[in-house]
């Protein structure tokens, strides 16, 4: 990890400490990485991401329309592709009373993976920059207990701020949650 790399590293470390201090969720997920669903170039990557993360419980709260909550991530792929780190803020929408709801974020992340600006070779993605863009998109459902499963949507992308080559990284995959004092 160059320097650079590693001060992006801290830095976006330290902004997530809020969230970290704050945890009122931990979550565990497992996504199926470059996925192609028409948003991001894909399949350059293999095997799987591998996610982990923690949201505060919720800064905003306003009755029916939802919450705002910050939330940090890390990621780790099982066949050598990108790894990286996010941290945003998301706002979570119930879904009537059912215990469902809709979960949308944007947040910046630090990737671990080569920044180089254009695609060199097949079997590695090559993201253009070192810092990136992190919306995703959650549907999740929540029962009586302290656990929740949400299927996710993870985008990583420079918005070709950072030069013409834009390829992005889209993750698919189902998070486990587990809620603390719940």
């Amino acid at each position: 990890m160059t320097g650079r790399a590693a001060a992006a590293a801290a830095l976006l470390v330290a902004s997530a400490a809020p969230t970290l201090a704050g945890a009122q969720e931990a979550w565990l997920g497992v996504f199926a990485p470059d996925a192609h669903v028409g948003v991001a170039d894909c399949c350059f990557e293999r095997g799987a991401d591998v996610q982990a993360g923690l949201r505060t419980r919720p800064l905003v709260s306003v009755p029916s329309f939802g919450e705002l909550r910050l939330y940090a991530l890390g990621s780790a792929n099982t066949a050598r592709g990108v790894p990286f780190a996010a941290a945003g803020a998301a706002w979570r929408w119930p879904i009537g009373t059912s215990g469902f709801y809709v979960q949308p974020g944007l947040g910046g992340a630090v990737q671990f993976g080569s920044d180089a600006r254009y695609q060199q070779r097949p079997d590695r993605l090559y993201l253009g920059s070192r810092l990136l863009f992190e919306p995703e998109l959650a549907v999740g459902w929540r029962g009586a207990g302290p656990w929740a499963v949400e299927g996710a949507y993870v985008h990583l992308s420079h918005a070709q701020l950072a030069g013409r080559q834009n390829p992005g990284l889209d993750d698919v995959g189902v998070r486990v949650i587990y809620a603390f004092g719940r």
